[in-house]
């Protein structure tokens, strides 16, 4: 049988090595362009809360490593993109762990199956009570930090007692735990106890924790302030110091001592507290603060109060993060007109100029009267007193009028700004730069989609049967033309 080579000139043939031609070029630039991209490791972050993107903050952080740190993720072999995805939805950790390798090449993750490797997690649980499943440790040399599970998100309750997933705590562990891990010392603060003081929540003793500071507590009527005390945390009592408590919290000052004082006037005044505070210049004055401007409190609280930041380098990084303090039925710090030389005070938070204090907390009215103080307010400031003797001495002392920035729901209110106050003011405190306060992201609000029968019943039809049946018609048609055409 003789081949006809001049069928290889028809129009069918140029059509079809021409198509085939095509559909090879398209192949080849898809493998090349999926190559390009995986090597480019591309992503967006469309999420309105940007729950699958490291923060800034977080990004500094790893980029700024001098020293390997290991992230373990304790995951079951093939469950990497599910972990927690009950509470913080599919691929979340699995994106955030991956942004940390991605922005640092010192930061290196590794999964480990808890159930092919039942003992590796134990040679990190300290407390010897076992580590859950889809937790994670943060490692640095000899330094590892624990974040078990349970504690990158937070569940609330609402109205009708049913639980929902209130924050998303992740990158917030994280990047604290490894702050924690690369950091060479860390800092012990004492709460101050013995008066009955506010005490501060789980969740703000673990974020001082993950800052890098040991927590401890004492009693200052049984004991005096222990060596090892780099900061003292004065919160609010319900009765007021001895004269022996002052004495000893005075004797630390006074030699290179650092403390916060959160507390606020509520009729009862505490003489022997504010003999400490009035050495270095300052005294809690005896009155609530009423904000008299409507951009400064939260609509229909006057006692509510979002106060001016002014500039200081504790407060400068709020600013830059959009961060605002919430200070509720605070009490002025105010300036004493006599104060040593060696004193400097700096304003950090103060009310504005409409602002006044209401002296009779039994008013009823919260409109101005006669006996009322006049604003503006210092309602937090930062003390430093500088005495050279043989040597430099330095005093270091964060005052703040509101014992309610310790609130937990508070500071959840305005997204965790009085916390990263704290945090930036016991980091001014001990001479830090580098440790940050991160806050919790929000869960996205998922939408169900719900259908009646009808019609999904008419979607069924259009995708199974119309849609399919318009393609089919299309290649019948390209079909029957090209067939008029060869």
């Amino acid at each position: 049988m003789k081949f006809d080579f001049s069928t290889l000139a028809s129009k069918k043939v140029r059509y079809g090595s021409l198509s085939t031609l095509m559909i090879i070029i398209v192949l080849a630039v898809l493998v090349v362009l999926n190559l390009v991209f995986e090597r480019l490791d591309l992503s967006f972050d469309l999420s309105s809360n940007t729950n699958y993107s490291l923060s800034q903050e977080s990004i500094d952080i790893v980029k700024n490593l001098d020293k390997p740190v290991t992230i373990y993720a304790l995951v079951r072999t093939g469950e990497e993109d599910n972990v927690l995805s009950g509470y913080v939805g599919t691929l979340t950790f699995s994106r955030l762990l991956r942004e940390y390798e991605t922005n640092s090449s010192n930061v290196k993750v590794e999964y480990r199956d808890p159930y092919m490797l039942p003992g590796f997690a134990e040679q990190f649980s300290v407390e010897g009570d076992g580590i859950p499943i889809d937790s994670v440790i943060v490692q640095s040399g000899e330094k590892f930090k624990v974040i078990k599970s349970t504690e990158m998100y937070t569940v609330n309750y609402d109205q009708n007692y049913q639980p929902y997933v209130e924050s998303i705590n992740i990158e917030t562990n994280i990047s604290n735990a490894i702050n924690y891990v690369t950091s060479p010392v860390t800092s012990v603060l004492y709460t101050i106890t013995g008066s009955n003081e506010q005490t501060l929540s789980e969740n703000l003793k673990r974020q001082i924790d993950l800052a890098n500071y040991d927590i401890k507590e004492v009693n200052l009527a049984t004991s005096d302030v222990p060596e090892d005390c780099t900061m003292l945390f004065a919160t609010q009592p319900t009765r007021d110091w001895t004269e022996d408590e002052a004495k000893k919290v005075l004797a630390y000052l006074q030699n290179d001592g650092r403390a916060i004082f959160l507390v606020a006037y509520y009729g009862t005044e505490f003489p022997n507290m504010s003999s400490v505070l009035q050495n270095y210049g300052v005294d809690l004055g005896k009155y609530i603060v009423i904000e008299g401007n409507p951009n400064n409190y939260i609509v229909g609280n006057p006692v509510y109060i979002l106060p001016t930041i002014a500039s200081h380098a504790i407060t400068d990084p709020l600013v830059a993060a959009d961060y605002m303090p919430l200070m509720v039925q605070a009490s002025g710090v105010d300036l004493l007109d006599v104060k040593k030389s060696s004193t400097t005070i700096e304003k950090l938070l103060v009310s504005s100029n409409k602002a006044y204090g209401k002296t009779n907390l039994k008013s009823t009215v919260t409109t101005k009267e006669a006996a009322d103080t006049t604003g503006p307010f210092n309602l937090a400031v930062a003390i430093t007193d500088s005495v050279y003797t043989n040597e430099q001495h330095t005093t270091k002392i964060i005052v703040a009028g509101a014992f309610s920035m310790l609130d937990e729901n508070l500071n959840n209110a305005i997204s965790g700004g009085n916390w990263k106050f704290l945090i930036n003011s016991m980091n001014w405190l001990q001479d830090k730069e580098n440790t940050i306060y991160i806050a919790p992201k929000t869960p996205e609000e998922q939408t169900t989609l719900s259908m009646t029968s009808s019609q999904a019943f008419a979607y069924a039809i259009i995708s199974v049967l119309v849609l399919p049946g318009l393609i089919l018609a299309a290649g019948f048609y390209v079909w029957f033309v090209r067939r008029r055409t060869s």
